[in-house]
């Protein structure tokens, strides 16, 4: 019996391709998002990891400094003094050829020998060891660079740094054994110690100290620790990893939140197609019921169905997941490298893990979608199931249930979203509930506005007036399901486009109160004692310019606080540019004790992260040990994910002048800016750079646009699932009413009012799921404002209603559905009545 009822299950999949081909695109449109958003998160994290062991190798520590780095003496004090063998020093920057960016890394290549590097284990020959040592200038590039550039052996590369443009010679080639340390090695230049430290303008300074040391022996790591400067940590290889992560961990939830929408959407989409799977073989389930078939075996015919549908939906989800990665990699690289920390290559990695995520949520999503619909076609009597009438029936009574249940999930998303502390899953999960919840309101809300445009349109167009709202309402089982998919992701849209228009506002009002001088003169940013005395002489030079008024000046560093490296930004503040400053918290005359007290003031993010308040003492390590710094405000700041602010006095009490990053110009009344910016750009050497405030604002915003294009494209993913959602519905009722149809045909119909009738039940479906999108998209911009957006950066930021988003939501709505509903319509249009009215 089994294999007769496989048989007649296959003959029905195949006798309606639309069916199949629309089930397996819900399941494979929802696992291609979440596996896109996985691969490609994990990827770009991953690249970080190969990045840091492509030169570092089997190293298990890193000594790493605030800017100015590391005295080359502690290296040589650490190894002869102290006898630590297993130490390699390093020194790394950033240069520039063209629109490409390298990272610069010098190394002392036979000390290397021993931390297996992925450049290292290509080379024994001790001969091409000394010549990078022993001859000026001269440095390692991977296969694949050299190809790119045109270059070859005993080629020059030239390179744009700090210190101006130099000229390096390539001696040998490397050649990546796997495609990690190729897309690691891509992105280097090679260089014995000295070569790097004369290039970057690094002199005497280390950026920091690989060792090899064994986790057991604590003493060694107890000497090390013993010994370091003020300026210095010591960090293990996974505690670098993992602040990276933990750094992003906010981003990463955010973005797997988005893809779990979009199958949460598609788990809509999967049950509303094996629904109708079900529906559409009540006949034939009611008469293999009447033949004597157990209700056993057709909830293993339907479930057997879902699976082998789950199994190819989620192969073709996983085949477009791994494409659809490869482009979020790149939009995600760039939001990590604006945002977090550089990343200096991403290349798509695909891991077992990932994969098996993937198949276990479609497999899993898929069967626990199919669960209503064959415990339904088990659980009626052969000839109840013949009766369409007692299907909707029950689908009714079962709407007053889940319109309870609805309301119960609403309250529980909003208890977990509003008192659930500094949880960002939690919040996440609140969303989700609250989602579901309307969702399962939807279909009662359906009812009763298609009861009062029955109303309406009834009064002033007749019977065929009422027709598109009945014909909604008579197919609730399916058409509520497709509204509450769409309803979905309308709403998220319009809560995301509220969230982002509000942080865009609120940027842009930073930004214009921040940004107060007229000019801003951008300095290289690697800091060293010794380039300090030309960013003074470039200073004083702008201050003597006579149409310049005042200056400000500031050098953003690292510090440890609280033994953690800590990013500060060091101010030297004239009046205008302190009305720049916007407090959330303060205490006192905040300026006074911030030039005068030892202390400092935290942006919002890190006040945030670190549970840190007006009044708190943050310890700070110096030469002189460690001091404390009274926290005296808390500071608007939308820039990073927190940082400390304080006074070049102080600074200078307890740390080395490295000089300036940036210096603020503010020229003199009715100056004309444009000729003052031409005069005193020429004054500069590159890197250094001079912008208009103006300028500076644009590519803030633009920076703030880039950071949104990965959820404007995930948003439009779930959009294009819930069209999907409705097409198939609207395809599917199109073979199930073929009869009814028909009659509509037989009696008088012409097939341009049949049309019309479609397209205005298809109409309908849109303008419900627009009306309730509204309000729902209200509550999710609230929580994604006040609850996930703060306890993810930290930030916070004012509501600000655009009337717009509402229009463009219901818009959007009414729009998929119309178009959703064309097809169906003007197939339908086409039926021949006698056609229709043939029994099967």
């Amino acid at each position: 019996m089994s294999s007769v009822l496989d048989r007649a299950s296959r003959n029905f999949l195949w006798r309606h391709p639309w069916q199949l081909v629309l089930a397996l695109l819900g399941i494979a449109l929802g696992v291609a998002v979440v596996v896109a958003i996985e691969l490609a998160m994990e990827s770009a994290l991953a690249s970080f990891d190969q990045t840091r062991k492509a030169f570092s190798g089997a190293a298990t520590h890193r000594i790493v400094a605030g800017d100015g780095g590391l005295d080359e003496k502690l290296y040589t004090r650490m190894r002869v003094e102290q006898g630590i063998q297993q130490l390699s020093p390093i020194v790394s920057g950033y240069v520039r050829r063209s629109d490409d960016s390298f990272r610069l890394i010098g190394i002392d290549p036979f000390v290397e020998r021993s931390f297996q590097s992925a450049w290292q284990k290509q080379y024994s020959d001790v001969g091409f060891l000394a010549r990078l040592i022993a001859e000026p200038g001269t440095a390692l590039v991977s296969e694949q660079t050299a190809a790119r550039l045109h270059l070859k052996v005993d080629d020059e590369i030239s390179i744009e740094t700090g210190n101006g443009e130099r000229r390096l010679k390539i001696i040998a080639l490397l050649s990546p054994t796997h495609a990690v340390s190729e897309q690691a090695l891509s992105g280097m230049i090679i260089t014995d110690i000295a070569t790097a430290q004369e290039v970057l303008g690094l002199y005497g300074r280390l950026s920091s100290i690989d060792a090899l040391i064994d986790e057991d022996v604590s003493e060694t790591l107890a000497r090390i620790r013993r010994i370091l400067p003020a300026n210095a940590l010591l960090l293990s290889a996974g505690d670098q990893s993992q602040a990276m992560r933990e750094m992003t961990r906010a981003f990463s939830i955010n973005l797997k939140s988005l893809g779990l929408l979009s199958l949460l959407v598609g788990l809509f989409l999967i049950y509303n197609t094996m629904t109708f799977l079900v529906v559409q073989r009540r006949r034939l389930i009611g008469s293999l019921r009447a033949m004597g078939v157990t209700r056993r075996q057709v909830f293993q015919l339907i479930i057997n169905e879902a699976f082998w549908l789950a199994i190819a939906g989620t192969a073709i989800g996983i085949a477009l997941g791994v494409m659809l990665a490869q482009g979020l990699l790149h939009l995600i690289s760039g939001t990590i490298n604006a945002v977090y920390f550089r990343l200096d290559a991403a290349s798509l990695m695909i891991t077992p893990v990932q994969l098996g995520k993937g198949i276990l949520l479609g497999l899993g999503a898929t069967l626990l979608a199919v669960l209503p619909p064959a415990l339904e076609a088990t659980r009626l009597p052969p000839m109840t199931v013949l009766i369409r009438s007692q299907l909707e029936s029950g689908v009714r009574r079962l709407i007053k249930v889940a319109g309870v249940a609805g309301g119960l999930f609403i309250a529980i998303g909003l208890a977990l979203a509003l008192w659930s502390g500094k949880s960002i899953s939690l919040g996440l999960i609140g969303i989700f509930l609250l989602l579901f919840g309307f969702a399962l309101l939807t279909p009662f809300f359906t009812l009763m506005v298609m009861k009062l445009i029955e109303r309406i349109f009834g009064r002033i167009s007749g019977i065929l007036g009422r027709l598109p709202a009945r014909m909604v309402s008579a197919e609730i089982s399916r058409t509520g399901i497709a509204i509450a998919a769409l309803m979905m992701a309308v709403a998220a849209t319009i809560g995301m486009d509220l969230m982002i228009g509000s942080f865009r506002h609120t940027v842009q009002e930073w930004l214009q109160g921040a940004l107060r001088a007229d000019l801003y003169v951008a300095l290289p940013a690697e800091k060293t004692p010794a380039s300090a005395s030309e960013d003074h002489r470039l200073k004083a030079k702008l201050a003597a310019h006579a149409d310049v008024q005042m200056l400000s000046s500031l050098l953003a560093v690292s510090l440890i606080a609280n033994d953690e490296l800590t990013k500060v930004s060091v101010y030297e503040l004239n009046p205008q540019a302190r009305r720049g400053f916007v407090f959330k918290q303060s205490a006192g005359t905040v300026w006074d004790q911030f030039e005068r007290e030892q202390t400092v003031i935290v942006t919002e993010p890190y006040a945030y992260h670190h549970d840190v308040k007006v009044g708190q003492i943050i310890m700070l390590r110096t030469e002189k040990g460690q001091q404390p710094f009274q926290v005296i405000a808390v500071e608007a700041d939308y820039s990073d994910q927190g940082h400390l602010v304080m006074s070049r006095r102080n600074y200078e009490r307890y740390w080395p002048d490295l000089g300036y990053s940036g210096i603020g110009v503010y020229a003199k009344p009715d100056v004309d800016l444009k000729r003052l910016e031409d005069q005193l750009g020429q004054w500069l050497k590159a890197p250094r750079s001079i912008q208009s405030n103006r300028a500076i604002y644009e590519a803030s915003m633009g920076l703030f646009e880039q950071t949104f294009t990965i959820t404007e494209t995930l948003r439009w993913l779930s959009a294009i699932i819930a069209f999907v959602g409705v097409f198939s519905a609207l395809m599917a009722l199109q073979f199930e009413r073929t009869r009814q149809l028909g009659v509509l045909r037989a009696i008088g119909v012409t097939p341009a009012q049949l049309t019309a009738l479609i397209i205005g039940e298809t109409g309908l479906m849109g303008l419900v799921a627009g009306l309730f999108a509204v309000p729902v998209g209200y509550v999710v911009a609230y929580v994604l404002i006040f609850v996930i957006y703060l306890r993810s950066f930290g930030w916070t930021m004012a509501f600000h209603f655009n009337a717009a988003v509402v229009y463009q939501g219901l818009a959007l709505a009414f729009a998929a559905a119309l178009l959703a509903g064309v097809l169906p319509a003007l197939k339908m249009a086409r039926t021949r009545p006698a056609e229709a009215l043939r029994n099967e």
